[in-house]
């Protein structure tokens, strides 16, 4: 990726009048603290109606990004989020307060919104407070201990995606999922087989990392 510019910079030049504006976007992982797996995803745009880019969609809400360069420290970044619904507080109030949530900021032209981003960065909220309908977090640098290493394991016969959820896609009238290709409650029964995420190609009993 070409890493032309920083949040950062994109903050300090957003407040320039220009014929070509940064949008920002915001993907917010919801994590579950006493697992510290990843329960959903919520998308959210700087802007006034939905954007979409890259295939995902961005529901509209205004955030506001602030620097802090204090003497001595490492540069921090406040984040404030009008959370009109409560939808974001709800999250925090079931895992946690929401400190541990990974939140990537993306760059994009606000002109071209389907091209490659400017620049994204990722982070971890490291202190959290919201009151009435205003959600305030602290971000930091995303804690390297807290990732999966490796990222991914890729099963023969286990499906790793959240039922229902964005990778899993189904939508239909089953309500469970064992969670295997073939089994009584599969990807075949759900009719659903072309999102599997497993391997299997692997060979039996195997396991790959990657």
């Amino acid at each position: 990726m070409d890493n032309r510019i920083s949040i950062a910079t994109a903050i300090e030049k957003n407040k320039i009048a220009s014929d070509t504006p940064f949008l920002f976007l915001l993907v917010i992982e919801v994590v579950n603290p006493d697992t510290g797996t990843t329960v959903e995803t919520l998308r959210i745009a700087n802007n006034n109606e939905p954007v979409s880019h890259k295939g995902n969609h961005y529901d509209p809400a205004h955030f506001e990004l602030n620097t802090r360069n204090a003497s001595g420290e490492i540069q921090q970044i406040q984040l404030t989020i009008t959370d009109l619904t409560r939808a974001i507080q709800a999250r925090m109030q079931a895992y946690g307060g929401g400190v541990g949530f990974r939140v990537t900021l993306i760059a994009i032209n606000a002109g071209q919104p389907d091209e490659e981003p400017y620049h994204f960065e990722r982070f971890e909220v490291t202190g959290a407070s919201a009151k009435d309908y205003v959600v305030t977090w602290t971000l930091g640098a995303e804690n390297p201990l807290t990732m999966n290493f490796p990222r991914r394991r890729q099963m023969r016969d286990f499906c790793p995606w959240r039922y229902k959820g964005e990778d899993c896609g189904y939508v239909g009238p089953m309500t469970e999922c064992d969670l295997s290709l073939a089994g009584p409650k599969g990807c075949r029964a759900h009719n659903n087989e072309h999102r599997f995420g497993g391997c299997p190609a692997i060979p039996n009993a195997g396991t790959r990392y990657v």
